[in-house]
């Protein structure tokens, strides 16, 4: 009798395990890409394309010595990565080399003139701000 009640509890807790990890990866997926630097995340849109100047409203402010970007990304597809610039009264996107650290996790180098970035996932399209105090 004994034996039945502590299997019953093992099963509960595996369950209860299976569950939680589960809804964790819901979770990692559904907040998937997360763009940040060592001082917070940077401010995200999803966007239907590049061609529309967006306005994200008010940017979080970050530190000016902050250099490297970090992109998380729990999937498999290619990620494209591209500085934002204004050239004469349109705005470029110019590629930026990205570095896979680990897997699902990227880095590149930010430069002080770099307000924006395209971060493009398969058919998915988001805009990233960075904004220096």
């Amino acid at each position: 009798m004994k034996r039945g009640i502590v299997n019953r509890h093992r099963t509960k807790k595996w369950l209860c395990a299976f569950i939680i990890l589960v809804l964790v990866c819901i979770v990692v997926r559904w907040l998937s890409p997360v763009v940040f630097a060592r001082d917070g995340l940077l401010t995200r849109m999803r966007v239907e394309d590049y061609n529309t100047q967006y306005d994200l409203g008010s940017t979080r402010r970050h530190d000016a010595d902050v250099t490297d970007i970090y992109l998380f990304y729990f999937g498999f597809e290619r990620v494209l990565v591209q500085k934002e610039e204004k050239n004469g009264d349109i705005f470029e996107g110019y590629d930026i080399e990205v570095k896979k650290v680990m897997p699902f996790l990227y880095k590149w180098e930010r430069q002080l003139s770099d307000p924006a970035y395209r971060v493009t996932i398969g058919e998915d399209k988001f805009y990233y701000t960075i904004v220096s105090c």
